[in-house]
């Protein structure tokens, strides 16, 4: 849920059960405006809602395996994450991502050894069409590009960093 938080800054939650045959029940809510959540079938989420919700559940079930002790890379790729997600989504997604890369310099800068527990990445790679990186630009160290040119593709590399 600290991922969706973060996200969607505490506006929507995400739950996952259980029921007696082992099938996983998936329930959303939404904070009203007079502060009460509201439960809605994940079909009714707009595609940004879905898209907070997807990843905020790709990094968890990522930081659940890392606090496991069954991952340990330095790496995560993410395709197309900000796919339906406005412009304060976006940032939303690029600071939260920007934490993620600082807890693991943190963590070496501390010297305390191995992981904490949790997901600790020293590089992120996202995969974004046309324009939507330069609106993020802020919030990652370098954008490196890939240009398609007569056929084949051609990667125009960020060397301002």
């Amino acid at each position: 849920q600290s991922y969706l938080d973060e996200l969607s800054d505490g506006t929507l939650r995400l739950e996952l059960n259980l029921d007696a045959g082992d099938r996983i029940l998936r329930s959303a809510s939404i904070l009203s405006l007079n502060g009460t959540w509201i439960g809605r079938p994940l079909s009714s989420l707009s595609g940004g809602q879905w898209r907070r919700c997807s990843l905020a559940l790709s990094l968890g079930f990522s930081d659940l395996v890392a606090r496991r002790g069954r991952l340990c890379s330095s790496l995560l790729v993410l395709d197309e994450p900000l796919t339906h997600l406005d412009s304060a989504g976006r940032d939303s997604v690029g600071k939260l991502l920007r934490k993620v890369v600082q807890r693991q310099a943190t963590e070496q800068f501390d010297g305390r050894v191995g992981r904490i527990g949790g997901l600790s990445v020293s590089t992120i790679l996202v995969i974004l069409q046309d324009l939507v990186a330069e609106e993020l630009s802020e919030s990652f160290d370098c954008i490196d590009e890939v240009v398609k040119h007569k056929g084949s593709a051609v990667v125009l590399v960020d060397e301002d960093n």
